[in-house]
This record gives structure tokens, sequence and C-alpha cells, in this order.
């Protein structure tokens, strides 16, 4: 037997979806049994609103007359939406003027006189007679009520003949059996049904797609759980909601703990190579104070210890200092002039430091000769 259950979707504490697709009858797709069951179940919970979705041919009259009174008398809101067909004992049982019924623009409706079968003595086949004029009469009667007629025009047009009184969304609606016509959002509309069969057999696809998507959603659900770090059972809008903003906090958090990160990062960076360029200045400074080299040769050493400092310095360490010739050397050779130079002439040429620090002899010799003395005395 199928599981009917599967058909009820409760939607909150207040509210409950019941898909009615299918034929109704004992055992079948719509179980009254069933249904009433789980109707009462949540009803005891708190749950008084009840929408019905509607893909059905009819069924059984004593299932569908006992759904129906029970629908009538109990204290719960009823309202209905016809998907594709409600045709025949389906037809009769949103016929109820207590409730709502509402319909999607291209679902169809189908009226007759109440049929049934039964197998037994002629008692028991007066006995469903009877239950079946019974019904006919209240049918017609709610009929005349929703459609604001006398009810004997009602069973005239409908209940007499025999026939099969088929009317579209908008008929339905005009005649005041439907109160209101609907647009679904994500079924694909019918553009050409050539029976009621047809009807019932798209809008039976719908639901097919609809367990699929709800399957689907359980399996998402339990994954989003998963990646939120939410036990299955309290996943919900709100604690998805609260557990994403959470994150989202988080990642903000860690957003600026990377930035404040990259700027000490840069700051050592900066640091560490305002050492480095003291470290190679110290390093040539001290090379060229020691007469290891010159400062013409300055740049070239600091390239060197900026790419390799442990090779520079290792280069330099076993350099020796030593005073160039260069630095010693009269870069300006005595003329034939020269020689006969007085002290005062070289004091006037501008030339005597230069004779002194060349030739200390010859400036000792024109100093003693100038003054009398010795540099030293």
């Amino acid at each position: 037997m199928k599981d009917k259950t599967k058909l009820i979707n409760k939607v909150d504490s207040t509210t409950a979806e019941i898909y009615m697709y299918g034929v109704i009858g004992s055992g079948l797709d719509i179980d009254a049994n069933v249904v009433v069951a789980e109707i009462e179940n949540l009803r005891k919970k708190g749950c008084r609103n009840f929408r019905f979705y509607v893909n059905s041919e009819g069924g059984e009259v004593i299932q569908g007359s006992a759904l129906f009174n029970y629908l009538d008398r109990t204290d719960i809101e009823v309202e209905w939406v016809v998907d594709g067909v409600a045709a025949s004992m389906m037809a009769m049982l949103i016929s109820n003027p207590k409730h709502k019924v509402k319909a999607a623009k291209y679902a169809s409706f189908m009226y007759h006189r109440v049929q049934g079968s039964c197998y037994g003595n002629s008692d028991e086949v007066r006995n469903l007679a009877a239950m079946i004029d019974t019904f006919e009469k209240s049918l017609v009667d709610m009929m005349a009520s929703r459609m604001k007629v006398d009810a004997a025009s009602v069973k005239k047009e409908f209940f007499t003949d025999g026939l099969d009184h088929w009317m579209n969304a908008e008929e339905a609606m005009r005649r005041g059996l439907v109160d209101e016509i609907i647009s679904g959002k994500n079924i694909t509309s019918p553009k050409e049904l050539l029976s009621s069969k047809d009807v019932f057999n798209f809008y039976n696809k719908q639901l097919i797609n609809y367990k699929q998507n709800q399957k689907s959603m359980i399996t998402n659900k339990a994954e989003i759980g998963k990646l939120l770090n939410i036990a299955e059972a309290e996943v919900n809008d709100d604690s998805v909601m609260t557990a994403v903003k959470n994150v989202l906090k988080s990642n903000s958090e860690l957003q600026n703990q990377l930035k404040t990160v990259k700027d000490e990062n840069a700051s050592l960076k900066n640091q560490i190579g305002e050492l480095n360029n003291a470290k190679v200045k110290s390093l040539i400074d001290k090379a060229i104070a020691e007469k290891k080299f010159g400062e013409d040769e300055r740049d070239s050493y600091t390239r060197l210890a900026n790419t390799d400092f442990e090779l520079a310095e290792k280069m330099i360490g076993k350099m020796k200092g030593v005073e160039r010739i260069v630095d010693h050397l009269d870069t300006e050779h005595e003329s034939e002039e020269e020689k006969d130079w007085t002290f005062d002439d070289y004091h006037k040429k501008g030339k005597l430091e230069n004779l002194k620090k060349t030739n200390k002899e010859k400036y000792n010799k024109l100093y003693k000769t100038r003054f009398g003395r010795n540099p030293q005395d």
C-alpha cells in the first residue's frame, strides 16, 4: 500500500498542505481514512489551516462523502487549490460554500450525477441508492448556494441528463464555483490538452517533480547543517541566517586581522631593509677607512654587499689596508723653470704646499735659505 502521508506537508505550527492527487478510495491515492487521521493528528497539535492541492478525476462515493462530511463539520479552515482537474467526486468535495476555492489558469472542472455501485442484497443496493440521492441533494443545495441560483436550475443543468459537464477555470469563477484564479510560478501551463486524462497526467507529473524537489531539499538540508555546524533537526531559516551572519562576521574579523598582519609585515620589511642598508654602509665605510679600497670603488662593493653580504664581508675581510701610491704622487712634474725658484716663488705660484708634500728635502732647503733656520726650529 502506498504511504499516503507523503502527500501531507506541514508548513508551520498552524498551517498544513495536503496533495489530493489521484483517485479517491480505500487503499487508493486519496484514502479518506488516512487523510482524516492525519488531519486530526495535526489539528490536535494546534494546526487549524489546511490547504488542499487538487488533481483528481474523482473516485468512490462512500469515501468521498465521508471526507466531505468530516470537512463540513470540523473546526478547521479549508482552502482548495485546483492545480489540474477536479472532476466527479472531487468536484463535489470542493463545492462546500464554507471553503475557499482557488484554481490555476488551465484547471478544469467536471460535474455529473453522483454514481456508485455495490455488491450485495436488495436492501444494500437500496441503501446505496438512498445515500446517493441524499448526497446528490446536498451537493445541489451547496452548488446553488455557491452559484447564487436556485437548486432546481442546478439540478436540471448538472444532475438530470446523466452527461459530463466540463468547464474551465474562468467559467467556473464566473459561475461562482471558484473564488480566485491564480498563476503558478513553478508550473508550466499545458499548451494543448486533448482530454481530462491529459490534464490529469500533466499535473500528476508536477506532483512527482514536487516530491523529488522535496527529497532534494531534505538532502540539501543535511548538507547545509554540516557546512554551518547546525544539527539537522535545528536547520531552519532563522538558524541558517544566524549561522551565515556569524560566518560573515568571522570572515570580516579575519580580513581585518589579515590586513593588520600585512601592514606589520610591510613595516618589518622596511625595518629590515634599513638595517641591511646600515650594515652594508658600515662595512664599506670601515673598509675605505682601513684603506682596503678607495671611495671610487664604493658603489661596486656596495652592490656586491647588497646582493651577497656574507661573500662581500669575506672578500673585504681578506683585504689588507695599504697606502696607495697614487695618494703620494705629484701629478705635476717639476719643470725647468721651477728648478731655479726660490721659496717665495713657490709661495707666489701657490705650489709651496705641493713642494712640501712631494719634495720635502728641497722644501727644507729653500725654507732655511729664506728664513735662516730649519722648519722644525
